[in-house]
């Protein structure tokens, strides 16, 4: 081998930082990188521009080459010796996505960080956030001993799908099957609080009822703490614990923890994210983003800079998208049914790649006889998408996955969302029955809805006839105040897609496949019309509520065991709630903090709290239940409640839709919580008081309905049964729900004890109390199709809010306060 020496001395060719010369001057990249884009073009020269703010936001629809820009920015950031840089993805799939994009731009990339091209500044370490965020990180750790890795630039992608990876890592979970002795040593250590809180609940988690959801009140847990402390530590090296229990074992005091019929989960309210130094320390971080218009949560969980990430990098229009046509044939038309529209979805799988997202396994079986591929796993997922991108599979069904996968041109034609994604852990599910139909769970889900709905877009050149199934799913396109919420390029296309439901209103679901097959067939007539939708749309200015950075303050603080500054700052995010539900959920982190500081006082903010919210916990001294009775007529009260609730005929018959689905009966125990609500919705819609006195009292019926008349049904509900007969447990409970009735209202106030249940056969030692009424599945259904036609006819004549017309409808369809009870359920026998 002979050197030529010539060309030593004169150094490296010099390489550029200004990301679009570099995109340039890479020699090795594939056809299909030809050019730029020009909205990454426009943030990558935003970003040049503002590099030396630590916290920044780019935002690109869904599509619009993220991926591409991220590395760009990782790369440009190496040459100008901000490294060792880190690309970060939420999830191994999609870590190995942006590897492959990588390779093909001719980057230098390595998934190993202790590659001493990484380290040294020479090549970009890809990694999934599972790798990074965890108790044994090769990063290190703050305050672990070890040697703290030093990274000059993170790159964040996909960063609201991230984020729910890094709450998942800093979650302490213990399962009740692996470690059975000490979840029922902490179990029966917090009994006698969590019994406080709920008998009932207790019970639940006893019996192994998988509806049932206990948060530990924070009194309990700072009381026990060392106790707690001394169980968790022994199992510092379990091959569960060991990834979790070093990020959160120095909050451990201001945790909060939640018990489910199956684990313990310890979460801190935010993610200790400056545990992992390596992301605190870092000079640059870039968060990539999708469209939606709140980004608070970067402020809150990713302790992200208030003011950086409310000056998001945008490209200066948002209409750079594929042109999709979004129908929710349900809506369009009440007789189409659901296995009607897999029908279609199956007819149109013969001849182009239809993509089927469902929530769960259960969800997924309906599609059973259709699918060519089911997909839950990572790696079965990854194998689907494969297959789908290169060439015709026909119906694929993949399994709770809304994010992280391209499926670019033909891979998908047609997208159909058959339901809502759903909630699992024992945290999630706590907060989604305390903050409800709040604000915040809307923002969550939205952002949920938008991400799976971007699936089959994936840049100007693609097309997607997207399919939304179920009322929740329609309630979130057909409702202005949901609908608004959507990034404006979806908004827009949303909008244009009304306009076209509002032709085919009434139509059976041929003439839907027809106009599908317009799309499918690239009318030109459409194609010109969906592009023009999107001429005028730019991107919004992102949101960040008054709240995040002093609740995020707060967190820091008393992280600390700086209490009093912690109170003071999460007074701030209070204050500045909006919604009232969320204000109490913010309010009862206040009285948590407080306590450390003045105990009768955190008790005190509880008892406020409960006035916005009253599903979060309950204070000590407990909570007096309140009598409730009708404050006028039922045709006046349900007039009231439906013009307050439904400002047009849209949202009106959606939100009926919506109502009555959660009041079918389902195998499904973590769905009980649900249709509890609902239950109590229901006696609003009808004109009646109503109330959740369990729920809020820890004690009581799970509803008790004030139909008027000094009369109330008292009502249990058992919907996810699954048995054959009705238990003695379930009887029992609602004679007790009778005591109580008895001990609060006079001897002037009657009830019928009313038990919701599948059937009405007793088991043979079950003895319900006198005059029980059942409500079957069967009777259900009779009284929901008696709601569905009376709401129907007010819908038609626009009269809801008129109290004579509530009245005629609801004599017509014998939904009258007097009986009703009587006519919709049967006796036990």
């Amino acid at each position: 081998m002979v050197i030529d020496f010539s060309t030593f001395g004169s150094g490296p060719a010099p390489t550029p930082t200004d990301p679009r010369v570099l995109f340039d001057a890479l020699p090795e990249r594939a056809a299909r990188y030809e050019f730029l884009r020009d909205p990454q073009g426009q943030v990558l020269q935003t970003w040049y521009d503002r590099r030396s703010e630590k916290d920044l936001v780019v935002k690109l629809n869904t599509g619009g080459g993220k991926t591409v820009v991220g590395l760009l920015i990782c790369q440009s950031s190496l040459n100008e010796g901000v490294g060792p840089v880190l690309y970060l993805a939420p999830d191994p799939y999609l870590a190995s996505q942006a590897t492959e994009q990588a390779i093909e731009l001719g980057v230098e990339v390595t998934d190993d960080p202790r590659s001493a091209r990484f380290a040294s500044g020479e090549a970009i370490c890809v990694l999934s956030l599972h790798r990074f965020v965890n108790g044994k990180s090769v990063f290190g750790l703050q305050g672990d001993g070890r040697p703290v890795f030093d990274v000059g630039t993170i790159v964040i992608d996909d960063a609201h799908a991230a984020l729910a990876t890094v709450k998942e890592k800093f979650t302490l979970t213990l399962s009740r099957d692996q470690h059975k002795e000490s979840f029922d040593e902490l179990l029966g250590m917090f009994a006698d609080d969590l019994r406080q809180q709920s008998e009932i609940t207790y019970q639940g988690l006893t019996t192994e009822d998988s509806s049932a959801v206990a948060p530990v009140p924070f009194w309990a847990w700072t009381r026990r703490i060392t106790d707690v402390t001394a169980i968790l530590n022994k199992l510092r090296d379990d091959d569960e614990l060991q990834w979790s229990w070093p990020l959160i074992k120095d909050v451990l005091p201001i945790c909060r923890a939640v018990f489910t019929a199956d684990k313990l989960e310890v979460q801190p309210p935010y993610p200790p994210i400056n545990k992992i130094a390596s992301f605190a320390r870092a000079r640059r971080r870039v968060h990539l983003t999708a469209t939606l218009a709140d980004d608070s949560v970067l402020v809150t969980d990713f302790a992200a800079d208030p003011q950086t990430v409310g000056a998001p990098i945008t490209p200066t229009s948002a209409g750079y998208l594929g042109d999709r046509l979004i129908l929710a044939p349900q809506e369009i038309s009440a007789s189409i049914k659901e296995a009607a529209v897999r029908g279609m979805a199956a007819k149109l799988a013969e001849q182009v790649n239809v993509v089927v997202l469902v929530p769960s396994h259960y969800k997924a079986s309906a599609w059973a006889q259709y699918a060519d591929i089911t997909a839950s796993k990572s790696e079965e997922i990854g194998a689907a998408v494969a297959r789908l991108r290169d060439g015709h599979v026909g119906l694929v069904v993949l399994v709770n996955k809304y994010d992280g996968i391209d499926l670019p041109r033909k891979a998908c034609e047609v997208l159909v969302m058959d339901g809502l994604p759903q909630i699992y852990g024992g945290q999630t599910r706590r907060e989604a029955i305390v903050l409800g139909d709040s604000d915040e769970m809307a923002n969550r889900q939205l952002q949920r809805i938008e991400q799976g709905m971007g699936r089959g877009v994936r840049s100007a050149n693609d097309h997607c006839v997207v399919l939304l199934m179920g009322p929740h799913l329609s309630r979130f396109i057909a409702a202005p105040r949901y609908r608004s919420r959507f990034s404006p390029a979806t908004r827009a296309q949303i909008d244009f897609s009304r306009q076209v439901a509002v032709q085919l209103a009434g139509q059976p679901l041929e003439k839907i496949e027809g106009v599908i097959a317009q799309v499918l067939d690239r009318d030109p007539n459409w194609v010109a019309a969906a592009r023009g939708a999107l001429g005028e749309v730019t991107y919004p200015q992102s949101t960040v509520s008054a709240g995040a950075a002093p609740a995020r303050r707060a967190f820091d603080q008393a992280s600390l065991g700086q209490y009093a500054q912690a109170v003071t700052h999460m007074s701030e995010a209070v204050a500045a709630a909006t919604d009232e539900t969320e204000r109490g959920f913010l309010q009862e982190q206040l009285a948590a903090y407080q306590h450390f500081v003045d105990e009768p006082k955190a008790q005190q903010v509880l008892v406020k709290a409960l006035a916005y919210n009253p599903a979060i916990l309950r204070p000590i001294a407990g909570v007096n239940p309140t009598k409730i009775k009708p404050t006028d007529t039922q045709a006046v009260l349900a007039a009231g409640y439906l013009a307050s609730t439904y400002a047009d005929r849209n949202e009106f018959l959606v939100g009926i839709d919506v109502l009555l689905d959660e009041l079918v009966y389902r195998p499904v125990q973590k769905q009980v919580p649900i249709f509890e609500r609902a239950l109590e919705r229901l006696g609003l819609h009808l004109g009646f008081e109503a109330q959740r006195p369990e729920l809020v009292t820890g004690n009581g019926p799970d509803v008790l309905w004030a139909t008027g008349g000094l009369k109330y049904l008292v009502l249990e509900a058992k919907s996810g049964a699954s048995s054959d007969k009705i238990w003695r447990s379930s009887v029992e409970q609602l004679a007790h729900s009778m005591n109580w009735f008895h001990e609060l209202y006079d001897q002037s106030c009657s009830a019928t004890p009313v038990l919701l249940h599948p059937i009405n056969k007793l088991e043979y030692n079950a003895v319900a109390p006198p005059g029980t009424r059942i409500i079957t599945s069967g009777t259900m259904a009779q009284l929901s199709d008696a709601v569905r036609k009376a709401m129907v006819a007010l819908a038609d004549a626009g009269s809801w809010s008129d109290p004579e017309a509530v009245a005629t409808q609801y004599r017509a369809h014998h939904l009258q306060a007097e009986g009703i009870a009587q006519r919709f359920s049967v006796t036990p026998r």
